[in-house]
């Protein structure tokens, strides 16, 4: 029997009305730079990105179900762009603590089932953020960025839940197969963040 290998995002996703006016602006970059990967995914801020088997999914779930439970809905902050050169240009998240602290504690958690393979490895948020175009060529970073980078842009919005995200991938190559698909959102329950639900794993 085939075991499959896929690709898994945990990320946090704006509301409805942000969501829209990043998606516009990500079809500006794909029409007037011609970065087509600009549009191809929805925007969102990720958490944790991580190669795992599929039959490690259930006992994954089970994990996640229980970090959430013992977050709170986080604030997030949006202010102007950045970017990666010459490559990425992105939204900032302001520096947020809860958010962080967040993350640390997935990476202390979920270190001993996240190995990661040589050549995937696992990577947790360092610099939050939400991408407007990655994989662009030199030519298409400097004259968006000429253009973007004195642009305003600022809001807000309330997290209240996480989502984790998989496409297969070539275990020979370990290049993606296909988009992405939807496993379960995870309802940051928490009252407050519950130090001692954490001692259960």
């Amino acid at each position: 029997m085939e075991i499959l290998l896929n690709e898994y995002l945990l990320i946090i996703s704006p509301d409805k009305n942000i969501d829209k006016e990043l998606i516009k602006i990500k079809c500006e970059f794909r029409n007037n730079y011609g970065c087509t990967h600009a549009a191809q995914l929805k925007p969102h801020c990720t958490l944790l990105n991580f190669a795992q088997y599929q039959n490690m999914e259930n006992h994954l779930i089970k994990r996640f179900d229980l970090l959430a439970s013992c977050f709170s809905p986080v604030k997030i902050t949006l202010d102007g762009f950045g970017q990666y050169p010459f490559h990425t240009i992105y939204v900032k998240v302001e520096d947020d603590k809860k958010l962080c602290k967040m993350v640390k504690i997935m990476r202390l958690k979920l270190k001993p089932v996240l190995k990661g393979f040589e050549t995937f490895k696992t990577t947790y948020m360092s610099d939050p953020h939400l991408t407007i175009a990655r994989l662009m060529t030199e030519a298409q970073f400097d004259q968006a960025w000429t253009e973007w980078k004195k642009r305003k842009f600022s809001s807000s919005f309330n997290a209240a839940n996480i989502l984790l995200l998989k496409r297969p991938i070539n275990e020979i190559d370990f290049q993606p197969q296909g988009n992405y698909k939807e496993v379960k959102h995870f309802e940051l329950t928490g009252q407050e963040e519950k130090e001692e639900q954490l001692t259960l794993f």
